[in-house]
């Protein structure tokens, strides 16, 4: 029976540890609970007594643990390795797509600045063609003026971002040949963080743009109204002349849901009583929602793990035919048992205190209320000490490793002195003993000190080359924005500059004319931003998950900002992200983590799920399509 329960064994712990490999952790859970019980079952067909049972069940889920942390450790390991490799291959597309980047963000600055100008400028100056008041085309003639040398400075790059919502007082109220009776605003929100109100501030001028463009002579009310919970953006007008259908690019509302969706909000436009409306609404900010973390697929999974190990080869074994075979003893070992093997889950968190219960159930021994000496009961479990001072080495200062061999030292070392064979003065023996004890352990933190070191010269290498690789991404978007400006120079600047002599010589016609050459000039500039430079797709790191969510029109919202976020975990990021559908994603940076919400199909819910598995992470559900992807660092 004993040489068939140890083939069963040997298979067992193969095909556990494939599956912990290959599979995701709900798979291979059941693995082990289905060998756990065969093990049980195999033990029961041989007329084995039920705590011997007990005692095979306890010992198989224990070595089990462990085999299944070590093929969770494989996987996890694994994943991330690929994950490396896929983002070392795909640097050299990284230029490209920081390039297509810095592309997009200009054309998105352009369209919201410049072109936004330039059109006031056609609308206003074509207005005050068709009317006779001298005032009013003095008026058109200096805003013309003051806001082509803006659009001229916008288009070398030097326009500030928005970042409150009283700026968009001043953007109404310098609204282009606009008639005051006929422009209402009411403002009752206060603040808003900085991405909410440059999206806001570009919701009204989108929507005011759109006006001048296509209702002619409507009346238009804006409001941005703080309620609670949320800030709505509204721009209502009623409808008029479709006069300058031709000054638009043709990706203003497209463009406009992309940076809502970006600063958490939604967007809606459309018909509206005869006229048009576009709305936005921005919740307010709130912190991600709850999330299981799940540490049994983590590292963490490695303390249970071995506690369990440490509850089988003591309780377990105890229990199998040839341990302590009188109950009454048992009664006694097994608590002490658990209190020394318990504390191994939180052998990384609380250490000292974990040493501590350790070694306290030694003096229960010591004081002769166990059937099996002290320095027995010290070198049966000895291996649960050597993890915890592994652990010291591995996670902590080294002061506190030294403090903690001696600890173990000094309690070993008694337990051993006291024992039956010890003869002579016991104090000098306790001295040899724990002099001994702490010498045969210090091996064990020092293997844990070794670990840490190479685990801080590879981060110190990933972080230089990961310092190294970000200073010429930046070089090539600072080279790529530099080209982008200086064509800019010689076509849609040159037009702005026409504008602004234009005005000065007082010719409302040449100024529409230069507007509008302007405007012509941009819309095939901002065409040719909008197409990719990179032949194949966006790279896999957070430049790539700028220009697929550009590219797919989503809107991707980062939450906190991604300092120390490692290139594997990057990569899983983008896949994550990828594999997303709708308008509004969200990507939360964690001090432990990064959180990916957004809604999924069924299909790319499943691949989420194992790409979550293999980083130690959880794939949450929620309403239809919703899902939270965890990846921890």
């Amino acid at each position: 029976m004993s040489s068939v329960l140890l083939w069963c064994a040997l298979v067992g712990v193969a095909l556990l540890y494939g599956a912990a490999v290959r599979g995701t952790a709900d798979i291979t859970i059941a693995v082990a609970a289905a060998l756990v019980a065969a093990a049980t079952a195999v033990a029961a067909a041989g007329g084995w007594p039920p705590r011997a049972l007990a005692g095979v069940a306890l010992v198989a889920g224990g070595v089990g643990a462990v085999v299944w942390a070590f093929g969770r450790a494989h996987r996890r390991g694994r994943t991330r390795r690929a994950a490396l490799a896929a983002h070392r291959s795909a640097r050299s597309r990284a230029a490209a797509a920081v390039a297509d980047a810095v592309r997009l963000r200009m054309a998105a600055e352009l369209h919201d600045t410049a072109a936004h100008r330039l059109t006031g400028i056609a609308v206003a100056a074509a207005s005050a063609l068709h009317v006779a008041d001298p005032a009013m085309r003095e008026s058109a003639l200096r805003h013309a003026g003051d806001a082509a040398r803006l659009a001229r400075a916008e288009l070398a790059g030097a326009q500030d971002a928005v970042r409150d919502l009283p700026a968009i007082d001043a953007l109404v109220a310098g609204r282009p040949g606009a008639d005051p009776a006929r422009v209402g605003y009411r403002r009752t929100a206060v603040t808003a963080p900085p991405e909410v109100a440059a999206a806001a501030y570009r919701v009204v001028r989108e929507g005011l743009t759109n006006a001048a463009r296509y209702a002619g002579g409507a009346r238009v009310d804006v409001a941005v109204l703080g309620e609670p919970g949320r800030l709505t953006v509204e721009v209502r007008d009623t409808g008029g002349t479709r006069e300058h259908d031709d000054l638009g690019t043709g990706h203003g509302l497209s463009g406009l849901a992309t940076t809502v969706a970006a600063a958490g909000g939604t967007l809606t436009a459309g018909p509206d009583a005869g006229g048009w409306t576009v709305r936005a609404a921005f919740p307010a900010p709130a912190g991600p929602p709850p999330f299981r973390r799940a540490w049994w697929r983590g590292r963490r999974a490695w303390d249970a793990a071995l506690a369990g190990l440490a509850l089988a080869l003591t309780v377990g074994a105890s229990l199998l035919p040839g341990g302590t075979p009188a109950p009454r003893e048992f009664l006694v070992l097994g608590p002490l048992f658990v209190l020394h093997a318990v504390p191994l889950w939180w052998r990384v968190r609380r250490p000292a205190w974990s040493l501590a219960a350790m070694l306290s159930i030694h003096p229960v021994a010591m004081a002769g209320l166990t059937p099996t000496p002290a320095g027995d009961l010290f070198l049966w479990a000895w291996w649960v000490e050597l993890a915890q001072l592994y652990a010291f080495g591995a996670h902590h200062p080294r002061r506190r490793g030294v403090l903690a061999i001696a600890a173990v030292g000094l309690v070993g070392g008694l337990a051993l002195a006291l024992g039956p064979g010890i003869a002579g003065d016991r104090t000098a023996a306790w001295a040899v003993l724990a002099t001994a004890v702490a010498l045969l352990s210090a091996p064990a933190w020092a293997a844990g000190v070794l670990v840490a070191r190479a685990r801080a010269r590879r981060r110190a290498a990933a972080t230089a080359e990961r310092d190294l690789l970000a200073a010429r991404l930046a070089d090539v978007a600072r080279g790529e924005r530099e080209r982008i400006v200086e064509g800019l120079r010689g076509t849609a600047a040159r037009h702005a500059d026409a504008v602004v002599a234009a005005a000065g010589k007082g010719d409302l016609a040449a100024v529409r004319d230069a507007a509008r050459a302007a405007i012509d000039t941009l819309r095939r500039l901002l065409d040719e931003l909008r197409r990719p430079a990179g032949a194949d797709g966006p790279p896999p790191t957070l430049a790539g998950l700028e220009v697929l969510a550009a590219r797919r029109q989503s809107g991707v919202r980062h939450v906190g900002a991604p300092d120390g976020l490692t290139p594997e975990l990057e990569v899983g990021v983008f896949r994550a992200v990828e594999e997303l559908a709708g308008e509004r994603i969200t990507v939360s940076y964690l001090p432990d983590g990064v959180l990916v919400e957004g809604t999924a199909a069924r299909r790319a819910r499943s691949r989420l799920h194992t790409l979550a598995d293999g980083y130690g992470g959880t794939l949450d559900t929620g309403g239809p399509g919703d899902v939270r992807v965890w990846l921890p660092r």
